[in-house]
């Protein structure tokens, strides 16, 4: 199992298979696995950001508004969707389409 110093991800541009700024990994979830602590997946974007910084604690109707108000392209980057041999240079491994939206 490869280890992985989270804390060099948070914040780092996510690039595309084609090389496009798509945006910046903003949260990471884990999971437990016997006793390793494994990635499950990467938030990245506005949404995500919101999360981080524990502003889920906004008021829905606020929440909703502001989602709203712009497009978001905020995304849920599974484990096996993004190479992060170079943890200060993450790349999707498939296309941006195949990604799930963060709600």
């Amino acid at each position: 199992m490869t280890q992985v110093n989270v804390d060099l991800l948070l914040g780092r541009r996510v690039l595309s298979r084609d090389g496009r700024r798509l945006g910046h990994v903003e949260a990471i979830h884990v999971i437990r696995d016997a006793d390793a602590w494994v990635i499950s997946e990467f938030h990245m974007g506005s949404d995500a950001l919101l999360e981080r910084l524990a502003v889920g604690l906004l008021p829905r109707l606020l929440r909703e508004a502001m989602r709203h108000r712009r497009r978001s392209r905020s995304h849920r980057i599974a484990w096996h969707q993004i190479d992060i041999a170079d943890p200060r240079h993450p790349r999707l491994l498939c296309d941006e389409t195949e990604l799930d939206r963060f709600s």
